[in-house]
C-alpha cells in the first residue's frame, strides 16, 4: 500500500488506505474476520482490494467454485452494503516462479508457472465478472515482464513465491493504473530500482491494464471521490 500511495502522490493524487492482511488468509477467513469486516464497514472507500490466499484460485475449477467463489461474493456483498459506490477490486496474484510443487501431483497445470498463472487469471477474471467488480491484472503484468526481460528483472524473492522489490513495485504500478485508469509512467520509484528498470515496469503495468479495460472489468466510471460525477 505504501508503494501505491507513493506512486499516486508523485502523480498528484492523494490516497488514504487501511489494511487487514493476516498472512495466508483466505476469503473464507476474511468473510468472518471482525477486523476485515470492521474496516469494510467504515464505508468511505473508493475501492476495497480483495486478495485470496495465493494458491487457492489456481486449483481445479470445481474446487475454486466451492472453496473461493462463495466467500468472494460474500465480501463483495459486505462492501456494497456498507457503501454501494465502493468498487471491489480483485488483486490477481502471480504464479510461483517454478509452479506449485506441493500441489503439482494432484493437478498437473500447477506443475509449471504458466499453468498456475493461467488458472489464477481465469479465476480472478471470473470473480470480477460474477460480482460486477474489477480485477487488477497483476499476475498478467508479471507474465509479460518474465516473457520480455528473460528474467533480467527478477520479480521474486528467494522463496520463488513472495515478491522482490521489483515485483512489489510492478504490483503497485498495476494497482495504481487499475484504480485511476491512468498510466504510472513517470511516477516515483524505490531507490533500489534503476530508472531504466522502473520505466520498464511502469510501461508494462500501463499496457497490461489500459490496453484491455473491458477484460479486467474496469471500464465503468471511476468512483465518486476520484471524479466529480454521480456514483453509477
Amino acid at each position: 500500500p505504501q508503494l501505491v500511495q507513493n506512486i499516486a502522490q508523485s502523480m498528484e493524487h492523494d490516497i488514504s488506505y487501511d489494511a487487514s492482511t493476516p498472512g495466508g488468509y483466505t476469503f473464507s477467513q476474511h468473510s468472518s474476520n471482525s477486523s476485515s469486516l470492521d474496516k469494510i464497514s467504515v464505508g468511505d472507500w473508493d475501492f476495497v482490494i480483495l486478495q485470496e490466499q495465493s494458491q487457492i484460485p489456481s486449483f481445479p475449477p470445481s474446487q475454486v467454485t466451492s472453496d473461493c467463489y462463495p466467500f468472494a461474493a460474500a465480501l463483495c456483498t459486505a462492501i456494497r452494503n456498507s457503501n454501494p459506490c465502493t468498487r471491489p477490486l480483485f488483486y490477481m496474484t502471480w504464479g510461483r516462479q517454478n509452479g506449485d510443487a506441493a500441489n503439482c501431483g494432484f493437478y498437473p497445470p500447477l506443475c509449471t508457472y504458466e499453468g498456475m498463472q493461467t488458472r489464477l487469471t481465469e479465476s480472478y477474471t471470473e470473480m470480477a465478472k460474477d460480482n460486477n467488480a474489477s480485477v487488477a491484472p497483476i499476475g498478467e503484468a508479471w507474465r509479460t515482464v518474465r516473457a520480455t526481460t528473460s528474467d533480467a528483472i527478477n520479480l521474486y524473492a528467494g522463496d520463488g513465491s513472495h515478491p522482490s522489490i521489483y515485483g512489489s513495485y510492478l504490483t503497485a504500478c498495476v494497482l495504481y493504473a487499475s484504480m485511476f485508469q491512468s498510466s504510472p509512467v513517470g511516477s516515483s520509484y524505490p531507490s533500489e530500482i534503476s530508472s531504466e528498470d522502473a520505466e520498464i515496469l511502469q510501461t508494462v503495468a500501463a499496457n497490461t491494464v489500459l490496453s484491455d479495460l473491458n477484460t479486467w472489468h474496469i471500464s465503468s466510471p471511476v468512483p465518486l471521490a476520484l471524479v466529480d460525477a454521480p456514483c453509477l
